[in-house]
């Protein structure tokens, strides 16, 4: 009894924690379209996420009330790992129209929990006069109110905008592509989206946008962004991206089945007719102009606005040991597509693969972060070294110039190797190192004073000429074959070498079980042989386990390569093409396109990588 006491009183306890803090954070908010047309009817809603004493309704001077308030409620507890909470809501909704333009704000509306009052904060709502045209626009809510049975040819646009049309090569542009509605959508069946020819793109990530509503030529639609990128123009001129194609299926309501107002926000439910509405954007021309000429030699493309900096292991460091000399570039601009910049190492150094690592964020304004581009080195011989100042030119299109960065000197102390046995066996002469061996002049040649040794000669096969040339190339033949059949062994054993050479084999094979799906016109198992072959030639000729293969790991491995940027975003585009394919309704038109275009970019890749 004691115990289910204790129990109750901490049950009691724990709910009345709850309840106290649900009073104490109180929101009261209100949610309205911020754009209508005059004439428009539209919908207001004031939530409160707590239990109301009294709700003060607002007085809407400028606007007409259709209807309201109506009050609606709801409750939601959880429990997560013995921790209780618990919501409530409760909202007051109100059908309204104005039939003037201007901006107006919405009254602040007022109510009272547990004695303490709370207030709206301001609301404006601009209200335009789009003509009889605009009093016919309804809010997705409303549109059931109206008998449309057809389809304007302006009900539905795409479009696609650019936040630049004249740029420097290299500069980056943010193109928009949005869809514009005043008619109910359920879908896009097809799309067919710009190729960019001539430039380097990066998708940017659309989620995170949500339906608006603009003003176009006099109208007022719903929009929403569909795609975003970021494009970098890789040559001058005049270039020009190309239009959007959509297919779209609209809802188009062919009889309406109440008459109420009330009944048509809170339930009612007209007939809807799918039509399907092909739809395209205009193209745009982007005027690229080419960078200036007599560039410095340590500009390697880069364009935006960079900063470097450089870094060495402090102290003194032991010959043959090794060290990482890194120089890292941070800012704004096509970070991805920068060149390893060129460091001068003293003769004595033995330099390895630079590594790469990198931070990237992709946002409206363009790529930004950093690369650091690490160099491996080896001191061989004891001094004093000094690794010579490092530029880095990058060209800033809004000062129109380049601009020279430069790491300063570094100085390193390379003491003697204390693992060495003797200075015979490292190879090292005592009081001279590398750096002092520049030029070995040539030996005087041994001059005879002595009697030569002559003998008459019958001409015998053994001991000529011809039979020291003999045995010379019996060696010659033995040695070649050696050295060949163990690079023959070495290469069988090599699973890399060995997937890299087979790997234009390989994908032939799978291109063929393509070919086969797209003669029994099937689709799906089509675009999975596509994606094989082409994922699985970049694995194998790159040597990247396919968990491992990105796009940007392959567009980074085929740039150290001197692969051009228009033949990676070809081969990129072809995979995002097949796997967009893959699932879509009907792509099978475009099989012959895709199988095409596949063959062709893997065996352009293959000539180029082998080179």
């Amino acid at each position: 009894m004691h115990y289910s006491k204790r129990a109750l009183f901490s049950i009691m306890f724990t709910l009345s924690v709850l309840l106290c803090s649900a009073a104490t954070n109180v929101n009261f908010t209100v949610e309205a379209p911020r754009l209508v047309s005059s004439g428009e009817v539209f919908r207001v809603e004031y939530s409160v996420d707590a239990k109301p004493d009294e709700f003060i309704s607002p007085e809407f001077e400028d606007f007409e009330i259709l209807a309201g308030p109506t009050q609606s409620s709801g409750r939601s507890i959880s429990i997560v790992n013995g921790n209780m909470t618990q919501s409530v809501n409760y909202t007051y909704t109100y059908i309204l129209q104005c039939s003037k333009s201007g901006i107006f704000s919405l009254p602040v509306a007022e109510v009272k929990v547990d004695g303490k009052s709370y207030r709206t904060q301001p609301y404006q709502v601009e209200v335009v006069d789009g003509g009889q045209a605009a009093i016919q626009q309804q809010s997705p809510q409303t549109q059931s109110q109206q008998s449309i049975g057809s389809l304007a040819e302006d009900d539905i646009l795409v479009r696609l905008s650019v936040d630049k049309t004249n740029v420097y090569k290299g500069q980056p542009i943010k193109a928009t592509i949005k869809l514009y509605t005043r008619s109910g959508i359920s879908g896009i069946e097809s799309a067919k989206y710009p190729s960019f020819n001539g430039f380097w793109t990066q998708e940017l990530d659309a989620s995170q946008y949500q339906v608006q509503r603009e003003t176009y030529n006099n109208k007022i639609y719903d929009t929403r962004i569909i795609r975003e990128y970021l494009l970098f123009p890789q040559q001058s001129g005049n270039l020009t991206i190309e239009p959007t194609e959509l297919t779209v299926i609209a809802q188009i309501i062919t009889q309406q089945r109440r008459q109420s107002l009330f009944d048509d926000f809170f339930g009612g439910f007209p007939d809807i007719q799918e039509v399907r509405k092909n739809i395209s954007s205009a193209p745009i021309t982007i005027n690229v102009k080419g960078l200036p000429a007599n560039a410095p030699d340590s500009f390697g493309g880069a364009v935006g606005q960079f900063e470097m900096s450089a870094t060495i292991p402090e102290g003194d460091i032991t010959a043959n040991s090794a060290v990482t000399y890194s120089i890292k570039i941070s800012g704004n601009g096509n970070l991805p597509l920068i060149q390893t910049p060129k460091v001068e190492l003293p003769s004595s150094f033995e330099q390895y693969n630079v590594k790469t690592t990198e931070s990237l964020h992709n946002d409206q304004r363009g790529i930004s972060g950093y690369r650091q581009f690490d160099y491996p080195i080896i001191a061989r011989a004891e001094g004093t070294y000094t690794i010579p100042e490092t530029k880095f030119t990058y060209f800033n299109p809004n000062l129109a110039q380049y601009v020279t960065l430069t790491a300063e000197a570094a100085n390193i102390i390379v003491l003697p190797d204390s693992t060495a046995t003797n200075n015979v066996s490292s190879g090292i002469v005592s009081g001279i190192n590398k750096e002092d061996i520049k030029f070995l002049g040539q030996d005087i040649r041994f001059i005879k004073i002595d009697s030569p040794s002559l003998k008459k000669s019958n001409n015998p096969l053994m001991g000529s000429g011809i039979y020291y040339l003999i045995i010379l190339l019996l060696v010659a033949v033995t040695v070649f074959m050696y050295n060949h059949m163990r690079k023959a062994m070495a290469n069988r054993n090599n699973t890399a070498f060995v997937k890299g050479r087979m790997a234009n084999k390989v994908a032939l094979q799978r291109f063929k079980a393509a070919e086969n799906h797209m003669k029994a016109d099937y689709q799906r198992g089509f675009y999975e042989e596509m994606l094989k072959a082409l994922w699985g030639y970049m694995s194998d000729k790159l040597n990247i386990p396919v968990s491992n293969l990105t796009k940007e790991n392959v567009r980074e491995e085929l740039l150290k390569r001197h692969i051009s940027a228009d033949k990676i975003e070809r081969y990129i585009a072809i995979i995002s093409a097949c796997e967009y394919a893959q699932y879509a309704p009907d792509s099978s038109g475009h099989m012959q396109e895709a199988y095409a275009e596949g063959v062709d970019i893997v065996s352009i890749l293959e000539s180029e990588i082998n080179k």
